[in-house]
Order: C-alpha cells, then structure tokens, then sequence
C-alpha cells in the first residue's frame, strides 16, 4: 500500500489499505492494539491519506475519523504526509482545493480535514483555525477533539 502511495496509485494504495483492515482484529478483541504497527488503526488512517490524495476528501475525512475514534492517540503520532504522498507541493495543491470547496460547502468534514492535514504539515495557526470551524460544528466528534486536543498541546509546547 505504501509503495502504491508514493508511486501516486492513490486508488490502488485506498484499496490495499481496505483489504489489509479486513484482516485486522475488531478493537476491542483479545490482544488487538489498534494502534500498533499494522493495526486497525493505521489501515484506515492509510485509506484516509491515500483519498486525500487522489482529491476524494469527503471519504478521507470520514475514515480518517473512523480511525481516530478507533485510536484518539494516532493523531499524536509523527508521520511524514510530504514523504508518503508525492512532496510538499500535492499537499499545498490538495490544500488549496479543500479550501476552494470549503468556499463552496461550509463542510465540517472539510475543516476537520483541513485542520488534520494541516497540524500533520506543522501549520500549527492555520490548523486551529480549521478544527476549531469543525468543533463548532462536530462538537461531539471523537476525531475532531482528538485532533483539537493534538493542536492545543503542540502549540502549547512551541
């Protein structure tokens, strides 16, 4: 799934990352760590950043979401969406797309996206800006207070 991601076969890469969750254990089962190496977790997050690559944000966000309630800390975790997605510069690309539908919607699926994708890329103010929209929004969301709660403390610690 990684090697599809950073060839740019975002499709082929959602996809690996939707068979390998089939194969990981339901949270909750005896002796699953869903944020371990190759968990639950890590699957969906993977499925998450693959559409948000290839433009399909809606469907990043909700399973960016589904991981993040899954497992609150992976939005503590470090990673590196430049690296894995193609470079700075599709992030910036995509970045401005979300904020042209943005323009449009109002979603609050696209500011918690837009304030994942942004504390991930250090943006720290334009993050707060995105997930506190979302909050206002989806104040009972796992995701997005595990995401306001990953900003607050980084931005804390600056």
């Amino acid at each position: 799934a990684q090697g599809h991601l950073k060839a740019g076969r975002y499709y082929a890469a959602a996809d690996s990352f939707a068979l390998a969750s089939i194969y990981k254990l339901d949270p909750g089962e005896a002796g699953s760590d869903p944020v371990q190496a190759g968990g639950l977790a890590l699957c969906l997050a993977g499925r998450g950043h693959a559409l948000f690559a290839a433009g399909e944000y809606i469907s990043s966000a909700l399973f960016l979401s589904r991981a993040l309630k899954i497992a609150p800390e992976y939005a503590r975790t470090k990673i590196d969406l430049a690296g894995m997605l193609g470079g700075q510069n599709k992030l910036e690309s995509r970045i401005a797309d979300i904020k042209e539908w943005l323009g449009r919607s109002d979603s609050a699926q696209l500011e918690f996206l837009l304030g994942y994708v942004c504390y991930r890329m250090g943006k720290l103010n334009q993050a707060k800006q995105a997930i506190e929209a979302a909050c206002e929004k989806m104040p009972q969301s796992p995701a997005v207070v595990a995401v306001k709660r990953a900003i607050d403390d980084a931005i804390a610690g600056q």
